[in-house]
Order: structure tokens, then C-alpha cells, then sequence
């Protein structure tokens, strides 16, 4: 199938499962805990997880898929062509304030990522990329409004629980920012960094659902997007993730290789 037939398939399918969620917010949910009260899953996460896979099947039927939910076959490769579904990012957001979450998926060839698209649900932004096609946001190529800019003229995110027991010393990097911001979203702080709004965000413990999709924008857009460490990030496992301008970026990664350093003496 050509490039434009499975971008519009993809917009699709996000658009038809976004209007279901919005109609069914205003109905009651099922929640339920995963590894803690913190770490929620709701129906609608499983039934938009379930619906994308079943689209995916239908249309795609010798690819394979890996989903935040479990809802069906996990691959455990990425040899082939593998899609990778987190279907409500930022479920604790969706739950506890009705925005500030995105459906995302990425499409990854014999682990090389294809195509990436992250839809901010409430905000109406769709954000996609094709690789070596660049990025198009709500349908118009996308440039990014600067090249790179001081850390201390702009903002980070992170993650809360990183920042808050001072994990590596981490907030004398983040004292080193404009200022600290917490989002709850890895693909919205994505986006974020994507407008300029963001300098860099990490965080230590991302799952390949939360990052298969930024992966790929973030590579055309010309933004650098690894693990702490500048190694690849790990689409099969849970792993850490930093994203961000040049300087910012290189800034953490240098930091954080000087402060894991001490801590192993």
C-alpha cells in the first residue's frame, strides 16, 4: 500500500476512535489499577486499544502490533512490520481532567521507524511524520521556530517523581533552566518540545508505546531523541528517554553521564 493510503487510513481510524472517547466521556468509567493507584487503565483505553488493532488486522493483516493494553498479541520482535499503539497517553490526565492526553501509534520496519502520528485529542492537533517526508502538523508541513536556544532561556519538563527525590542531583540541571515544568504526558511534551514551548523533556522510565511515535517526528523535525545515556531508544522494553534542542539537550546528556558516574564511586 502507497505512503498517502496509510496516512489517511491512520487519520482515520485516530479521528473515529477521538470521537469516541469525547462522546463517551460524559459516561461513566470503569477504572481499574495496574502497578498502583497512580497507574490507571479505563475501558476507554482498552476499547480504543482494541479498536486500532482491529483495524490494523483488518488492513495489515501479516503485521504485528505491541499496545500499552495487552489487547490481543503482543509481539515481543520489531523484525518486520510492527505497530506500536499507546491508545490514550496520559490516562491519569484523561481521567482526572478530561484533557491533556493523545492517542499515538507508531509504524516501525525491521525496527526502523515509518511513520509516526500523536493527536492531541481535546486540543484537535494532529501531528504525523513519514520518514524522509518531514512533519506535518493538522495537515501543513511543519518547521520547527528556532534552531536551538540557551537552556536558560526556555523551559524543560520532566518527569514528577525524578525531579522530586533529586535522582542524580537532577535539580541542579533543572535550577540551570528558565524554569520546570510537569505534564503527564510523554507524547504532549513531545508536541511541546516540537512548538518551542520546551527546551528538553525526560524522563527515566518509558515504555516503547510512550516514545515509538515521538521517535519518529522527532527525527524529522532534526530534534535529537535517545536514551540518557545518547543510545537508542528501546522499543521492546521500559527504558529512559530525553528529547530536546541541541544544546539543552547535549547539556543533559553530559550531565547526567558526569552524575551517574559519581554515583557508581
Amino acid at each position: 500500500m502507497e505512503r498517502q493510503a496509510i496516512e489517511d487510513l491512520v487519520h482515520g481510524w485516530v479521528m473515529a476512535a477521538a470521537d469516541h472517547i469525547r462522546q463517551a466521556m460524559d459516561q461513566p468509567l470503569t477504572v481499574n489499577e495496574k502497578s498502583s493507584h497512580q497507574d490507571i487503565v479505563t475501558n476507554l483505553d482498552q476499547e480504543t486499544e482494541r479498536y486500532l488493532r482491529e483495524q490494523i488486522q483488518t488492513h495489515f493483516p501479516d503485521d504485528r502490533i505491541i499496545g500499552e493494553e495487552g489487547e490481543g498479541q503482543q509481539s515481543d520482535s520489531l523484525e518486520g512490520t510492527v505497530w506500536i499503539i499507546d491508545p490514550i497517553d496520559g490516562t491519569a490526565n484523561f481521567y482526572g481532567q478530561g484533557r491533556h492526553f493523545a492517542i499515538m501509534l507508531g509504524r516501525y520496519v525491521d525496527g526502523e521507524g515509518q511513520f509516526g502520528v500523536i493527536y492531541d485529542v481535546m486540543a484537535d492537533d494532529y501531528v504525523s511524520a513519514w520518514q524522509g517526508q518531514g512533519v506535518t502538523w493538522n495537515g501543513q508541513p511543519f518547521e520547527k521556530p528556532f534552531d536551538d536556544k540557551p537552556l536558560r532561556e526556555g523551559l524543560i519538563a520532566g518527569n514528577g517523581s525524578y525531579a522530586l527525590h533529586n535522582t542524580h542531583r537532577i535539580q541542579d540541571f533543572i535550577d540551570q533552566a528558565l524554569g520546570f515544568r510537569i505534564y503527564g504526558s510523554a507524547g504532549l511534551q513531545v508536541l511541546y518540545v516540537l512548538r518551542g514551548d520546551l527546551l528538553l523533556y525526560f524522563s527515566p522510565k518509558l515504555a516503547p508505546w510512550d516514545v515509538a511515535a515521538g521517535a519518529v517526528i522527532a527525527r524529522e523535525a532534526g530534534l535529537s531523541f535517545s536514551q540518557f545515556d545518547g543510545s537508542r531508544l528501546d522499543l521492546l522494553h521500559k527504558g529512559s528517554g530525553v528529547i530536546g534542542y541541541p544544546s539543552a539537550y547535549q547539556q543533559f546528556v553530559k550531565y547526567l553521564a558526569v552524575e551517574a558516574a559519581w554515583d557508581k564511586m
